[in-house]
């Protein structure tokens, strides 16, 4: 009979670490639909119990600290932006968007040589990220740097033609709509 409480206890036991699990797992489901829908506070909230729950695999707890790093941007907390976003590059470094996603919130710091700096290397792990290309000629721009602002607004729109705002960037500085080797 005591061997069967031992059991019944253990069994009791393994069922609240599985809830646990579900619960954190859920959480980053529920965190990444309030990000989705918009409700940057919610989802922020979601994020924060999935991390603080201990029981996201790596790649989820990325996911998380992104997500949660990019509803603080959007909310305006840009420092605790840049908190989820080195916690995620210390599981993930060579996350090109996440170099990216960080310079972002270092360049509206008024933090142009470490946005440079993460910029640089985002487009070194991924040079087909058109966003990383506008985000570099932004710093270029603030900067007073014309001729790479240009150059790399251009480079955004040869790789995503469909996206106006890149050429309007360009055209701004003088572009005629077209990169230097055309």
């Amino acid at each position: 009979m005591r061997g069967m409480q031992g059991l019944a206890i253990v069994g009791t036991l393994l069922g609240s670490i599985s809830a646990v699990q579900a619960n954190g797992v859920e959480d980053n489901n529920n965190c990444y639909e309030q990000f989705r829908g918009g409700d940057m506070k919610l989802a922020i909230y979601y994020c924060s119990r999935a991390i603080q729950s201990g029981d996201l695999e790596r790649g989820d707890m990325v996911v998380a600290l992104l997500n949660r790093g990019v509803a603080y941007k959007n909310t305006g907390n840009l420092e605790m932006a840049v908190v989820d976003y080195s916690s995620a590059l210390e599981l993930s470094p060579g996350d090109a968007l996440l170099f990216s996603n960080r310079a972002n919130a270092y360049r509206e710091l008024n933090r142009p040589e470490e946005a440079m700096s993460d910029i640089n290397r985002s487009i070194e792990l991924n040079p087909e990220n058109p966003a990383a290309f506008y985000v570099r000629g932004l710093l270029f721009e603030a900067m007073g740097d014309a001729e790479n602002a240009r150059r790399d607004f251009l480079r955004a729109h040869e790789i995503s033609p469909e996206d106006k705002e890149f050429r309007e960037r360009a055209e701004a500085l003088g572009a005629s709509g077209q990169s230097d080797g055309q």
